[in-house]
């Protein structure tokens, strides 16, 4: 919780692309996947998140939690239920035509200790934010996961994350409804390769306080 707190000050210390100064807060139900291939531990599970995201000239930054309990998929050779806490932060410069460069940081831990990994990784990357019409929009996001850290060890020379986004309200920001979905692929390698892969769609509701 500290560093939830930590870093929710870090973020309404910067800024966004589009609007002028907004801070956003917003709470979201979870839907998620996560594998990891080699051994054939798969798993799914729901949870909930929160958010906050403020907007300040050409900068823009949010920082998420996220709080989810897996459990073993049919088939899995996975055996026993984990929860899965994640931090997410996205840092960003608007360049132009809704488009920014993104840097941040991925934290996620489960409980208990050694179920599946520990994960930390650096973001980088570009996001393109599109307006669909008077409080409509579509965000796509791409960034390399560098400098990634396991709790089991093991190299990842290629990690990717991908997003897609919608949100609709009104036009002033003053509240809206949200959904994403977010893949990440992470080619980790100790001896032999073990990738590992999870997916989460989000949905909910988020509202500017000024």
């Amino acid at each position: 919780m500290t560093r939830a707190l930590r870093g929710l000050g870090l973020v309404l210390a910067l800024a966004s692309p589009a609007a002028a100064q907004r801070v956003t807060v917003g709470v979201q139900g979870v839907f998620a996947d996560y594998r990891e291939l080699s051994s054939a531990l798969t798993y799914s599970g729901g949870g909930f998140a929160g958010i906050a995201q403020l907007n300040w000239h050409k900068f823009s930054g949010d920082f998420q939690v996220a709080k989810i309990n897996y459990n073993p998929t049919s088939g899995s050779l996975a055996t026993d239920k984990f929860a899965s806490t994640q931090f997410d932060a996205h840092l960003r410069w608007f360049l132009a035509s809704g488009v920014s460069l993104e840097t941040g940081y991925t934290k996620r831990d489960v409980s208990p200790d050694f179920t599946t990994q520990n994960f930390t990784a650096i973001r980088l990357g570009i996001r393109a934010n599109y307006g669909l019409g008077p409080g409509a929009n579509l965000l796509l996001r791409g960034n390399y996961l560098a400098a990634s850290k396991f709790s089991g060890g093991g190299t990842a020379p290629l990690a990717l994350e991908l997003g897609l986004g919608l949100s609709v309200g009104s036009a002033s920001g003053r509240w809206r409804i949200t959904g994403d979905y977010e893949f990440q692929r992470i080619d980790r390698k100790t001896s032999v390769p073990v990738p590992i892969q999870q997916a989460m769609a989000r949905i909910g509701a988020a509202v500017g306080l000024w």
